[in-house]
């Protein structure tokens, strides 16, 4: 998912900074996540706070991770109706817009 910061965003805090952006879904869920990045090439994410519920309120989005410092963060995306199963791959979520937030920092 490209992260599209919303305006004012981001917002820096010392050395870091805080996020909220939107995207959207993936035309074609591959199984283990699908890779977030934010709009702003020179920055990486920290972390992403919490689940995200779609606007549609059809799937949950949820942030996975490797640990360690500016570790790749992917999204794994879940249907409301079978929140512990993730959704088929293939399955095109194009249409789903996630809000999501965070911190991150600056190479």
């Amino acid at each position: 998912m490209q992260v599209t910061l919303l305006h004012g965003y981001p917002d820096y805090i010392g050395r870091r900074f805080a996020f909220v952006g939107y995207g959207n879904g993936p035309a074609s869920y591959v199984t283990g996540g699908d890779p977030v990045a934010l709009s702003r090439y020179d920055n990486y994410i920290d972390d992403i706070a919490g689940d995200g519920l779609t606007a549609s309120g059809n799937y949950i989005a949820r942030a996975i991770s490797a640990a360690g410092p500016r570790a790749t963060f992917k999204l794994k995306w879940y249907p409301i109706a079978t929140p512990g199963t993730e959704v088929s791959p293939g399955t095109n979520l194009s249409a789903e817009v996630l809000t999501i937030s965070g911190f991150g920092g600056v190479y």
